[in-house]
């Protein structure tokens, strides 16, 4: 193979996928990314950021769950209850299907009233398109659908890729203890029972629905992050309990890491100590983006970043070049680089998003930019590249 040649004078961000051994649980993962770095780049850069997948961390740090795990904090947080509402899960076989799974293994669990937003979830998996809502006269902010309704309205409903019908799949994963309701209004889950799961992945709307629940007289209300918050019989937790759990063989489940800034620090120290050189550090998870053609959005984690060094804090300090090179139609290069350096400069000391010069630049956070770049980058399959190494990160 052909030796890549690069002018670091003229590159800009540069970003790279690094291969590493395949990573099981007690492996230091640390000397792992920085070995791993080292072999890719044959030295690691001063103000290289580098990216942690959490799925790595979670499993060298053995972050794991049984179905027995989740069945026992269940019980604990709904003592003697013999119906549970899960209100607003995404559907995902990966993401949810071994919760339902673990919670009708249960005895003491009679029904699982299934609550699915419609037309499509939190995420943009769709039941029903549009147009059918509306030829239908269907309200979806007020109107609400049993199972066999919805079909006798809309007909069948099958994911556009999947090719799965999900209502189908919740009934099959809580094993004839379902109850499918389709409906957006929280609110309702008091004529279903007062013993609530909120499955709500984005904590502004978590926290509205799960107020609302609880404004029902003897309701019993927790939310996914409070299921496996910590150690329940020698099982992984996670500060975000069940979110951005992943589906492993024999019903288990992998959840996000724990002490993520920990290990953020610790490895940015080491780096220094070892090659003297100061990076930036994170651990990434789903990307802030949305897919075009299916609508759906990548961002299924409650964050898209678990742990990130100082230097990643705020949003980026960008001006709009199109816009300086227009009203300065006639300044050389030099020149341009000058007025481009002095309206950065003015902009880091205001703070001013408003001004002409940075109109068009979305105030996104660093991390969810930089996550999202490391969340392409990566992957989702079999690269062998959970590390993201990218060069002339400003």
């Amino acid at each position: 193979m052909k030796k890549i040649s690069i002018n670091s004078e003229r590159m800009g961000r540069m970003s790279v996928g690094v291969k590493t051994p395949i990573i099981r649980t007690g492996d230091d993962l640390a000397r792992i990314v920085i070995d791993s770095c080292l072999a890719t780049m044959g030295e690691i850069h001063e103000g290289a950021l580098i990216g942690v997948t959490e799925a790595v961390v979670a499993i060298a740090q053995g972050n794991y769950a049984k179905p027995e795990h989740i069945q026992a904090d269940i019980a604990r947080k709904y003592p003697g209850a013999k119906e549970l509402t899960l209100l607003f899960p995404i559907q995902s076989r990966n993401r949810f299907m071994n919760i339902p799974k673990a919670i009708a293994a249960m005895e003491q669990i009679k029904q699982i009233n299934i609550v699915l937003s419609y037309p499509c979830d939190e995420v943009g998996n769709r039941l029903v398109s549009d147009e059918a809502i509306l030829q239908a006269g269907v309200n979806p902010y007020k109107d609400s659908f049993s199972a066999e309704l919805f079909y006798r309205t809309f007909g069948d409903c099958c994911h556009p890729f999947t090719r799965k019908n999900y209502i189908e799949e919740f009934e099959k994963a809580c094993n004839g203890k379902a109850n499918v309701i389709l409906s957006n209004d929280p609110t309702a889950t008091a004529t279903y029972c007062n013993n609530v799961l909120v499955c709500t992945i984005r904590e502004r709307q978590r926290e509205l629905h799960k107020r609302l629940c609880a404004a029902e007289d003897g309701a019993t209300v927790f939310a996914l992050d409070d299921i496996l918050s910590e150690s329940v019989n020698g099982s992984g937790y996670s500060p975000y309990g069940l979110y951005g759990s992943n589906m492993m063989d024999g019903g288990v489940l992998k959840l996000m890491p724990r002490d993520g800034q920990e290990f953020v620090e610790k490895l940015q120290k080491k780096i220094l100590d070892e090659h003297g050189v100061h990076v930036e550090v994170m651990i990434y998870g789903d990307g802030a983006f949305k897919d075009p053609v299916g609508e759906i959005w990548e961002l299924a984690d409650p964050t898209t970043t678990l742990g990130y060094t100082s230097g990643l804090a705020g949003t980026p300090n960008e001006v709009k070049l199109k816009f300086l090179a227009s009203k300065h139609p006639n300044a050389s290069q030099e020149q341009l680089q000058e007025i481009i350096a002095i309206e950065k400069q003015k902009r880091m000391e205001s703070g001013d998003l408003s001004s002409e010069a940075s109109l068009g630049t979305t105030p996104r956070q660093k991390t969810d930019l930089a996550a999202s770049w490391m969340d392409l980058t990566t992957g989702s399959g079999d690269l062998c590249t959970p590390v993201v190494y990218t060069y002339n990160f400003k």
